[in-house]
């Protein structure tokens, strides 16, 4: 296709177009063909609910629906239409930057000795019960979405017909009543546009919340008093979740109680009192869980993140024992591309939530580091292990987490990350003027009680580790630049020492 850009750009142009200003998307457009995918290895292979329908569309219509995609994310943020806690599908935003808001948070809380409640929401089938004409309503009504655009919408969602391919056979085309197609480039977005009102009845129940497509956080920290106040956050936090029920029963979908889970976030001395919280959603009682699974990320009650260390250190070292049998027919440069995308990209994955964690902890990551590098350059286990990483260029376990933290500070402050993530950092300003003053990138400190919550939250961490850097990569003139500088500096502090 792009080797005949230019003969195939005119005809793209003109069918783009006219179904723009007629307002039609034609219906080979909107036949998919669904190829069931099994969400995870580890599940039933004969059921039927472990699969997710991925749907393959015409390469033109997922052109043209990227096209409209990016005028209607233009309407949403110039109107500041969008939820601002859902990070899916929008630019800056990411799985790692809603764990890190959530994280901050909750780290916070547990600063100021306070005890916060966790809810982790489980919707059944949420992209395939959409129901169109109500997804019509809310753009017209909540998004302003009117005229030729909303025709359009209405056009695209309208006689979609699936045929689902399994073995080489297919099935008869079905009408799609119903649903957002997955694998589109719009059906993620109307999802997500849907769903909206979820936000402001938590609002409404003064619960923090954030949400990535269909996974749901909701969180309450409160002072643990006495079992009065105990009981309040409850009955506050179930009448959240009983009018977010009633809410989905009236839009179509429908909340997985079984699967919702709880943790409790509390120092050791309030575990004890707080031992016998439980939510109760509809005919289904919600037990704190010790630990559970959040957008890739395990987190456990303690945030002392041991579970989530371990789990990518097992899955690091089962993509290194498949690396090491084939490691005698690659080259270095094939080894190190395999190790970059297999084994370092698990390592750097969330690692901002990392930061402060005790050595122990962080050294079983490290070790794989280590594990990597030998195999790469076939040095024996018993040689010095850091003239490899410095041949290599590899920051260790440590640094690449304050890396992570500060290109995330970077952005933040250059208008490149979640309103949400900015909100956390406050630029210093002098009472009065100072010939200093220029130096408009120094951040405020926030004072915390504890080392072990209060200096690893990023509301606290970020601004100490950016004012420490020197003023020159502080006012690096991109990113680029900035990533870049910032390696070479903390390269340099390492192997200078």
């Amino acid at each position: 296709m792009k080797s005949c850009l230019d003969e195939l750009l005119p005809v793209l142009s003109k069918i783009i177009n006219s179904s723009l200003d007629s307002a039609y998307v034609p219906n080979t457009f909107k036949s998919s063909l669904i190829r069931p995918l099994l969400k995870k290895p580890s599940l039933d292979q004969n059921s039927l609910k472990n699969y997710r329908p991925v749907s393959n569309l015409p390469f033109i219509s997922k052109v043209l629906e990227k096209v409209v995609d990016a005028r209607l994310e233009q309407h949403l943020s110039n109107n500041n239409l969008h939820e601002e806690h859902q990070s899916a599908y929008r630019k800056f935003h990411s799985t790692e930057t809603a764990l890190l808001k959530v994280q901050s948070d909750i780290l916070q809380s547990l600063d100021q000795n306070k005890v916060t409640i966790l809810v982790l929401l489980d919707l059944s089938a949420a992209f395939d019960t959409i129901d169109h004409s109500t997804l019509l309503h809310r753009l017209e009504h909540d998004f302003g979405i009117s005229g030729k655009p909303l025709t359009w919408m209405t056009s695209y969602l309208s006689d979609r017909y699936q045929t689902v391919c399994i073995d080489g056979e297919l099935s008869k085309p079905v009408l799609m009543k119903y649903s957002v197609p997955q694998g589109s480039v719009l059906g993620p977005k109307n999802y997500v546009m849907y769903t909206k009102p979820v936000g402001a009845i938590c609002r409404n129940h003064g619960l923090s919340h954030h949400f990535y497509a269909d996974d749901s956080q909701l969180y309450l920290s409160f002072e643990p008093v006495d079992n009065t106040s105990k009981d309040v956050v409850v009955q506050r936090v179930e009448a959240c979740l009983n009018d977010i029920v009633s809410w989905m029963h009236l839009n179509m979908l429908k909340l997985n109680a079984d699967k919702t889970e709880l943790i409790l976030f509390c120092s050791k001395r309030n575990a004890e009192r707080m031992s016998d919280i439980a939510i109760t959603v509809g005919d289904s009682v919600i037990k704190p869980s010790t630990c559970a699974r959040n957008l890739g990320a395990f987190l456990d009650s303690k945030l002392d993140m041991e579970q989530h260390v371990n789990s990518v250190c097992r899955s690091c070292y089962a993509q290194l024992r498949q690396i090491g049998h084939i490691r005698r027919y690659l080259t270095i440069d094939a080894t190190k591309t395999l190790v970059n995308s297999l084994v370092t990209s698990r390592l750097d994955y969330c690692n901002s939530l990392l930061r402060g964690l005790p050595n122990t902890t962080l050294s079983k990551l490290q070790t794989v580091q280590n594990t990597a590098a030998r195999i790469i350059t076939g040095v024996s286990r018993f040689d010095h292990i850091t003239p490899v990483l410095k041949e290599l260029h590899w920051l260790p376990i440590h640094c690449r987490i304050d890396f992570k933290i500060l290109t995330l500070t970077f952005k933040a402050l250059n208008d490149k990350s979640p309103s949400y993530i900015k909100n956390l950092l406050k630029v210093y300003k002098p009472q009065r003027d100072l010939r200093s003053q220029s130096d408009h990138l120094t951040l405020v400190v926030p004072r915390s009680r504890t080392v072990t919550y209060g200096d690893r939250s990023f509301f606290v961490a970020a601004p100490s580790l950016w004012n420490a850097l020197p003023m020159g990569l502080r006012n690096s003139s991109t990113l680029d630049v900035f990533k870049k500088s910032l390696k070479t500096h903390l390269f340099l502090k390492i192997h200078c020492v």
